[in-house]
């Protein structure tokens, strides 16, 4: 037992294990990055949420250990800019949002740091945490839900029309109820794009290409013909993926 002992406490077995730290990085890297460009469809809630918690408590765990080593107490300084990223792409996704929010501000106090490094780094990320949050809720009562897809996120619909190859899927954006105007806008993405994970999958949203926007009550007729041929209300619509504007050659109405 002792040598057991001796060899988990050893500085150089802590150190190697302290490189695992650096996954957390890339793993909160990765979800932000989801939550940035793609909308994500779980396909098992209860099984997602508790794969998710039980990875951040892994790695929580690894850096408990091995708080005193320099990777570790680099990660440490990093998680919390990183977590934040998470909670703005995906802002009100507390499940998301919460647990490496708690993992990266717990391991930040416990890390082996100067107090002075701890006092510095966390009030500037107390300010943005606070500015950061009241800056994004400002902007969204003044202008609505914010994204960087052109697009509002909440209002997809996941009736999805796919071309015979699947490499495209026509996706509809409907206006809530009780709109006067309500209209339905219908974009083309494709999908070499999607990721598929555990639980979840990940629609590549980013880059999508606006087809139509039509009355709610008379909405556009969307057909697919051969591979990926589509025809909007009876018309070829020809599109590129590549070209610059090219999602605004038709007219909405």
């Amino acid at each position: 037992m002792e040598k057991v002992i001796n060899f988990l406490t050893n500085k150089w077995f802590k150190l190697g294990v302290s490189v695992l730290s650096l996954g957390y990085i890339v793993f909160l890297s990765f979800v932000a990055w989801l939550m940035l460009g793609f909308y994500l469809e779980p396909t098992h809630q209860g099984a997602l949420v508790t794969l998710y918690i039980f990875i951040n408590l892994i790695f929580m765990g690894i850096m408990i250990f091995t708080r005193k080593q320099i990777i570790t107490r680099i990660v440490a300084m990093i998680a919390p800019f990183v977590a934040f990223a998470i909670l703005l792409f995906g802002f009100g996704n507390w499940i998301a949002a919460i647990p490496p929010i708690v993992v990266s501000v717990f391991v930040f106090f416990i890390c082996g740091m100067s107090e002075t490094t701890k006092i510095i780094l966390g009030t500037i990320y107390l300010i943005m945490y606070v500015v950061g949050v009241l800056v994004y809720l400002t902007f969204k009562m003044l202008f609505g839900n914010i994204t960087l897809m052109d697009v509002d996120l909440s209002r997809r619909s996941t009736s999805y029309q796919y071309s015979p190859d699947e490499n495209y899927r026509v996706v509809l954006y409907v206006d809530p109820e009780g709109d006067a105007s309500r209209t339905v806008s219908f974009y083309l993405e494709q999908t070499e794009g999607d990721i598929s994970l555990p639980f979840l999958e990940c629609r590549n949203a980013m880059g999508s290409l606006h087809i139509i926007t039509s009355n709610y009550n008379k909405p556009a007729k969307i057909e697919w013909k051969d591979k990926h041929t589509l025809y909007v209300d009876g018309r070829l619509r020809e599109f590129n993926f590549d070209a610059v504007d090219s999602d605004d050659t038709d007219e909405d109405y």
